[in-house]
C-alpha cells in the first residue's frame, strides 16, 4: 500500500513539474524600463533627435509605453532642415512595446516629434533596429531645438536601458502587456498604490491577486503572471485528487490530471494576467468540495460529517464571485445538485441550509473585503460607493456592451466545437511568427463532447426506470452533466460580447466525462485492451499539445508551420 502511495506522489509530481516548467518558459521578463521621459508642453521639449554618428539602415523602432495616457508622435529621417516623414503613431496602451516599421531607411538621424496638445504618455525606452536586426544605439539624444527647461525629465532616459529587450523583438509579450492584461495589470498597480481603479467591470479579487505577484517580484511581466501560473499548476494535483475520489481509482485520477496538463486553454490562461486562471481554480475547488459532500451523503461515510466540505464549497464560491459574477452559474449547479441529493436520500429539501447560509455569509465578507483597497483609494470611498459600483457593473454587462463587436468573439454554442479560438497575440519577424491562441486540445474538447453524450445517456437510462435500486444509482452522472450544463448554457442568456475563455471552467467536466467513459469501458474489455486505449488517448493528447505548443506559447516558428495547424476556417492565428 505504501508503494502505491509513493507511486501516486511521484506520478502527480511529475505531471505538476512538467506543466510548471513548460508554463514558465518565456512566461515573462523580470525587468522592464524603470526610467521614463514625458513630452513637455511646448514644441521645444516635444521634439528629440537620435544621432547614430554615421548613416545607418534603420528598419524599425520599438517604443515602450509606460502608462495608459495617449501617445502621439511622428518619426522623421534625414537631417536637420531636410526631414522626411517615415512613420506615425497614435494610440494608448499600458506597459507595452510598440513596433514602428521605418522601411529600411538610410539615415544618420531620427527625429521624434510628439504632439504638443495630445501626447501625454510616459515613454520608457526607444530602441532602433537595423536592417540586419541588430540594435543601433545612438551616441547622443538631444532636443531638436537645443536646450529645454522642460520638467519632463532627462531625455537620456530614452536610451539608458537599451539591453532590456532582445533584438529583434519577436516575443514582445515577454516584455510587456498583451490582450486584456492592459486593463488588469494597470488596475492591479492602481490598487497597490491606492489609486482609483480603472477596470471596475468585474469585482477586484483577481486584480488583487495579480497585485500580490507584483509585490513579490516587481512591476514586470513575470511578476504580474507568476501567480496565475502557480494557480494553474495547483489545479493538476487537485484534478488528480478529484478524479481519484470520484472514480475511486488512482489510474482515473492520473488520467484526469494528465488530460488537464495537456489542455491548450488551461496552458494559455495560466500565462495571461487576467482573472480567468483564478476563476478556473476557484471553480474546481468549489466542485471538488461539493463532490466530497455528495460522496459522504450518498456513500454513507458516517465517520465524516458532510457539513465541513459543503461549507468550504460555498466559501470557494465566494472567492470565485469576488473575482467574477459568473460564479452564480456554479452556485446554481451546486444548489440544484444539493436539492436532487436531498430528495434522493429522502431528506428535507432545505437540509443543510444553515451551512449554506453560513458559507454565503463568509462569501459576502470576502466580497466586501476585496473592496478594501478601493475604499482606501483616491479621496476615500465608503460602502455606499461599493454598492454603487455593483449597479455600475450590472449596467455595463447588461446594457453598455450590448451590440459591441470583437473580431475574435464567438457564440456560446460554438465553444465545445472550437469553431473560433481567441487570438491573443501575434508578431512576425523575418518569416518567423510568435503567436498565442486560446483554444482547447481537440482530443479533449471534441472527445469530451462524445463522452458527455455517453454520460447523458447513462443518466437518462437511470432516470427513466420506474424504480432504481439504491445501489444502482450513480450520482456521478448528474454531477458531471448538470455541472457542465450550468457552467455553459447560461451564457446563451448573455447579450454582451463573449469569448471562448468563458468556457474554461467547464472543461474539467469534459475531462471527467471522458474518464467516466474509460471506467465504463474497463468493465467491458480486457485489461490489456483497456490499458491500450488509455495509452492511445493520453498519447494523442500529449502529441497534440507538442504539435500546437508554439501557437499556444508564443514560441517563434515558421509562418508555414503555424498555418499548417489551421485545421478549420475559423482557426485564425
Amino acid at each position: 500500500m505504501e508503494k502505491i502511495r509513493k507511486l501516486e506522489i511521484a506520478s502527480v509530481s511529475a505531471l505538476t513539474i512538467l506543466f510548471l516548467v513548460l508554463a514558465l518558459i518565456n512566461v515573462g521578463s523580470l525587468s522592464m524600463p524603470s526610467s521614463c521621459w514625458v513630452p513637455g508642453s511646448t514644441s521645444g521639449d516635444n521634439q528629440i533627435i537620435f544621432d547614430f554618428d554615421q548613416v545607418q539602415q534603420v528598419k524599425e523602432v520599438y517604443v515602450f509605453l509606460g502608462d495608459e495616457k495617449r501617445t502621439k508622435f511622428d518619426v522623421y529621417g534625414g537631417e536637420p532642415g531636410k526631414w522626411r516623414l517615415l512613420s506615425s503613431y497614435d494610440n494608448t496602451h499600458y506597459c507595452s512595446w510598440e513596433k514602428l516599421n521605418l522601411g529600411n531607411t538610410s539615415t544618420r538621424f531620427l527625429k521624434f516629434a510628439f504632439d504638443v496638445s495630445e501626447s501625454k504618455g510616459k515613454i520608457g525606452e526607444i530602441v532602433a533596429v537595423s536592417g540586419e536586426n541588430k540594435r543601433i544605439v545612438p551616441i547622443r539624444c538631444v532636443y531638436a531645438e537645443g536646450e529645454s527647461d522642460s520638467e519632463s525629465g532627462d531625455i537620456e532616459r530614452l536610451i539608458d536601458e537599451q539591453d532590456i529587450i532582445e533584438v529583434p523583438l519577436v516575443q514582445s509579450y515577454k516584455y510587456g502587456t498583451y490582450f486584456d492584461e492592459i486593463y488588469f495589470v494597470r488596475t492591479a498597480w492602481e490598487h497597490l498604490n491606492l489609486k482609483d481603479p480603472y477596470e471596475t467591470s468585474h469585482p477586484p479579487l483577481g486584480k488583487l491577486i495579480i497585485a500580490g505577484g507584483i509585490v513579490c517580484f516587481g512591476m514586470n511581466p513575470f511578476g504580474w503572471r507568476i501567480l496565475g501560473v502557480l494557480a494553474a499548476t495547483a489545479m493538476i494535483p487537485i484534478m488528480f485528487l478529484f478524479g481519484k475520489r470520484m472514480f475511486k481509482s488512482t489510474v482515473a485520477g492520473l488520467f484526469a490530471a494528465s488530460l488537464l496538463t495537456f489542455d491548450f486553454a488551461h496552458f494559455a490562461i495560466a500565462r495571461l494576467a487576467t482573472g480567468e486562471t483564478y476563476i478556473a481554480l476557484f471553480s474546481l475547488l468549489m466542485f471538488y468540495f461539493f463532490f466530497d459532500y455528495l460522496r459522504i451523503v450518498n456513500d454513507g461515510e458516517e465517520a465524516r460529517s458532510p457539513e465541513k466540505p459543503l461549507f468550504i464549497c460555498i466559501v470557494c464560491f465566494g472567492l470565485w464571485f469576488a473575482t467574477k459574477w459568473t460564479a452564480a452559474f456554479g452556485l446554481a449547479a451546486i444548489l440544484i445538485l444539493l436539492l436532487i441529493s436531498n430528495l434522493r436520500n429522502k431528506r428535507p429539501f432545505y437540509s443543510d441550509y444553515k451551512i449554506v447560509l453560513a458559507g454565503l455569509f463568509v462569501s459576502a465578507a470576502i466580497y466586501i473585503a476585496a473592496y478594501i483597497p478601493y475604499m482606501l483609494s483616491g479621496t476615500g470611498h465608503g460602502l455606499l460607493d461599493v454598492g454603487m459600483k455593483q449597479f455600475g457593473m450590472f449596467g455595463y454587462h447588461a446594457w453598455s456592451v450590448v451590440g459591441a463587436t470583437h473580431p475574435f468573439s464567438s457564440p456560446w454554442w460554438s465553444w465545445p466545437l472550437m469553431l473560433k479560438p481567441l487570438w491573443l497575440f501575434s508578431n512576425t519577424v523575418n518569416g518567423t511568427v510568435s503567436t498565442i491562441v486560446l483554444m482547447g486540445n481537440p482530443a479533449i474538447w471534441w472527445g469530451g463532447i462524445l463522452a458527455l453524450i455517453v454520460v447523458a445517456a447513462k443518466f437518462l437510462r437511470g432516470a427513466m426506470k420506474a424504480r432504481v435500486q439504491e445501489q444502482d444509482y450513480d450520482y456521478r452522472c448528474p454531477f458531471i452533466l448538470i455541472s457542465f450544463i450550468l457552467l455553459w448554457i447560461p451564457y446563451a442568456l448573455i447579450t454582451r460580447t463573449l469569448f471562448i475563455y468563458h468556457f474554461v471552467p467547464a472543461v474539467p467536466f469534459m475531462i471527467f466525462a471522458i474518464t467516466y467513459g474509460m471506467k465504463e469501458l474497463q468493465q467491458k474489455v480486457s485489461t490489456g485492451k483497456f490499458v491500450a486505449v488509455i495509452a492511445v488517448v493520453l498519447t494523442l493528447a500529449a502529441v497534440l499539445f507538442c504539435l500546437f505548443y508554439p501557437v499556444i506559447s508564443g514560441y517563434p516558428v515558421a509562418v508555414e508551420y503555424k498555418d499548417s495547424l489551421r485545421w478549420l476556417d475559423g482557426w485564425v492565428f
